[in-house]
């Protein structure tokens, strides 16, 4: 038995059962013990290496909590075939040449962090630091109170949302709120039906895949198009930057009419809906509606850092009996030091200031935008719509494809948003956020150039 080749290292500090251990799992990873060998009983196993019944039982116990052994009643140890069912170790991906070339991105998702009053923040922080009752926990599921009190003052300020701290819930980003949301309106709405989702055009996957995990259908719909067969939940982003326009008033107005006759529930994904740049910004629906089929989503994301994953819904009225009676169940994904940092930053009145100065800046780069693709494409490029968002909207008379421009100008090491729609001609998304004032300028002549 190859076992009984074993020889302590008297003078390793390693126990005498894990040294046996690993001299057993080696002589199996090599193939010399194949899976189904019968290893020695216990009893012949501290016979052979002269070691008390304990340290052999011991060795066994872990061996087999590692998975390398197997105990079958009244035939004895085994070893087994773990080492077939081993993943083989992932390769690191190589990054594409095209990613690494990329020297102007109208795609990212970025903020301009040089606006960001990072020593104000670190000072939020550090006092939130303080609370050390409420740092010893887990934090509140639903969210810290004083943030939810800021919060439901805040939102009904700058969006006209109405709602009240108890309504409020706290989350590390859209996403995560989701989850809950799908999960009450599947107990309170759908408790006897397949749940359904419509999502205005072009959609969002992200919050698509997660309906389809919790087993609804997912479909789109158009504004223009209210068919009456669509669902009892309509997702919709009303300032959609990815449209880079704001719904009409009267687009506005027929959806409220279609959500209390159809007893229909709205989503409504208030991204970067403060940021209109030519007139004010437009009052939410849920501050617009009576409250209780509208569901109302916000974050922080564009308005402080990404990095900063806080975001919150305002769950109606109706919905808040389903929530309280799970609300035990939801653990809170977002950090209490931060929820508390951010209540303090916008109680003082620094988010107010910070977003005046984002507006500002991002107006300035929307306004350069739209100049130099009017010097650069003249005719050739169509404008429509810029006036909020992050993203602006174009149309390029080409007779290729949006993809293939697309990869045109990524071989050029710019990167754009195409959009995928039968349009006449191909449509892009231009993200002005993250990219520097001075490189609007040659990157647009750049992508006229690449787009000839």
């Amino acid at each position: 038995m190859l076992i009984e080749n074993f020889q302590p290292d008297i003078f390793s500090k390693e126990p005498l059962y894990l040294q046996i251990g690993h001299f057993i799992k080696e002589q199996i990873r090599s193939g010399q013990l194949p899976p189904g060998t019968r290893l020695p009983s216990l009893r012949r196993l501290a016979a052979v290496l002269q070691i008390s019944r304990t340290t052999a039982e011991t060795c066994y116990n872990q061996l087999m909590a590692e998975g390398f052994v197997e105990s079958l009643p009244q035939k004895g140890y085994y070893a087994t075939d773990i080492l077939l069912s081993e993943k083989k170790p992932v390769k690191k991906r190589s990054e594409s040449k095209s990613s690494r070339a990329v020297q102007y991105d109208f795609a990212n998702n970025y903020i301009d962090a040089t606006t960001f009053p990072a020593a104000l923040w670190r000072r939020h922080v550090s006092r939130s630091l303080r609370d050390k009752e409420l740092l010893a926990g887990y934090g509140d599921p639903q969210g810290e109170l004083p943030l939810r009190q800021i919060l439901s003052e805040y939102s009904h300020e700058s969006r006209g949302v109405s709602c009240v701290p108890e309504q409020i819930i706290i989350g590390a980003g859209i996403q995560s709120l989701l989850e809950i949301i799908s999960s009450v309106l599947q107990d309170a709405v759908f408790p006897e039906e397949y749940p359904a989702v419509s999502l205005e055009e072009p959609g969002f996957p992200q919050a698509e895949e997660i309906f389809r995990r919790n087993r609804w259908l997912v479909s789109h719909f158009t504004i223009e198009n209210m068919r009456p067969d669509l669902p009892r939940l309509l997702y919709v982003s009303p300032s959609n930057p990815y449209k880079g326009r704001s719904l009409t008033p009267e687009q506005r107005r027929g959806l409220l009419r279609w959500s209390s006759e159809h007893q229909t529930y709205i989503l409504e994904d208030d991204y970067n809906g403060e940021f209109r740049y030519f007139s004010t910004p437009v009052t939410s629906l849920q501050g617009m509606g009576d409250g209780n089929y509208i569901i109302y989503l916000g974050s922080f994301s564009r308005l402080l850092l990404p990095s900063l994953r806080i975001s919150y819904a305002v769950l109606p009225p109706p919905l808040l009996p389903a929530y309280e009676k799970n609300r035990h169940l939801y653990n809170q994904t977002s950090s209490t030091i931060e929820q508390l940092a951010l209540a303090g930053f916008i109680k003082e009145g620094s988010l107010r200031r910070h977003v005046k100065r984002l507006k500002h800046l991002y107006k300035e780069k929307n306004t350069l935008l739209r100049q130099c693709l009017q010097q650069y494409f003249e005719e050739r490029v169509h404008v429509l719509s810029y006036e909020s968002g992050l993203h602006m909207r174009i149309a390029l008379q080409s007779s290729m494809s949006s993809i293939r421009l697309a990869e045109t100008a990524l071989a050029a090491g710019i990167k754009v948003i195409p959009i995928k729609a039968e349009t006449p001609w191909p449509e892009f998304l231009l993200s002005f956020a993250g990219i520097q004032i001075q490189d609007i300028r040659p990157a647009v002549k750049r992508l006229a150039d690449c787009w000839k």
